[in-house]
C-alpha cells in the first residue's frame, strides 16, 4: 500500500497545487468583485441597480454550482466560446461567489452605523479617503467571518469541476481508485489533502478580529 501511495503522490501533490491555486483565484474574483457591487450599490440613489444585483444575486445563490459549471462550459462550447475547464470552473464558480460575497459585504456595511459617514463627510473626506480611512476598516472585520466561511467552502466546491474533467484533488482520486481498485487508501489521501489545505483558513477564521 505504501509503494502505491508513493507511486500516486506526485499526481496528489499537483493536484492539491491547482486546487490551492483555482480557490485562490476564485476567492480574489468573488470577494473584490462582490466588495465593489456592494459598495457601489451603497452609494447609488436609483433603486434599479440594487434591484438587478439582488436578482443576479439571488439566482446564482439558488442554482446548484454543477448546473452553472456545466451551463458556463457547455453553454459556451455551443456558441462556440471555448473556455477549457480550468475557464469555465473560474467563470462559473466566480459568478457563484460573487453572488454569495456580495451579501456578506452588503450586510457588512450596513453594520457600519450611518453616523460614520457623516462623521466623514464633515471633516471633508471624500468618497475614496472616507471608504478607505473610516468605512472599510469597520466593515471588514465584521465580513471576516462569513467571508472566510465561503473561501474555505470554495476549496471543497472546486471537487465539483472534476466532472469537467480539471485534474483537482478528486479527479486524480478517482483516477487512482478506477486504477488500483484501492479506495481507501487513496480516499484517505484526499481527506487528508483537504484538511491540509483547509485547516489553515479554519485557524485563521476562528481568531479574535
Amino acid at each position: 500500500m505504501f509503494e502505491l501511495a508513493l507511486a500516486w503522490l506526485p499526481r496528489f501533490l499537483a493536484a492539491a497545487a491547482l486546487t490551492i491555486a483555482l480557490s485562490a483565484a476564485i476567492f480574489a474574483i468573488s470577494g473584490l468583485v462582490g466588495l465593489a457591487l456592494a459598495l457601489a450599490t451603497h452609494e447609488t440613489k436609483s433603486a434599479a441597480p440594487r434591484r438587478a444585483l439582488e436578482a443576479f444575486s439571488g439566482l446564482f445563490r439558488a442554482v446548484p454550482e454543477l448546473v452553472v459549471l456545466f451551463f458556463v462550459f457547455f453553454g459556451g462550447l455551443q456558441i462556440g466560446l471555448d473556455l477549457g475547464p480550468i475557464g469555465a470552473t473560474l467563470v462559473a464558480f466566480g459568478l457563484v461567489g460573487i453572488a454569495y460575497d456580495f451579501q456578506v459585504f452588503k450586510g457588512a456595511l450596513a453594520a457600519v452605523a450611518p453616523g460614520q459617514f457623516e462623521a466623514g463627510r464633515a471633516l471633508g473626506f471624500g468618497r475614496l479617503k472616507l471608504y478607505t480611512i473610516v468605512v472599510l476598516p469597520q466593515m471588514l472585520p465584521i465580513a471576516r467571518k462569513g467571508w472566510l466561511t465561503y473561501a474555505i467552502g470554495t476549496v471543497k466546491r472546486v471537487s465539483i469541476a472534476s466532472a469537467v474533467s480539471v485534474s483537482e484533488i478528486m479527479y486524480v482520486t478517482k483516477q487512482a481508485i478506477a486504477a488500483t481498485n484501492a479506495p481507501f487508501l487513496f480516499l484517505s489521501i484526499a481527506v487528508a489533502l483537504y484538511i491540509a489545505v483547509v485547516a489553515p483558513l479554519l485557524a485563521f477564521n476562528e481568531r479574535r478580529a
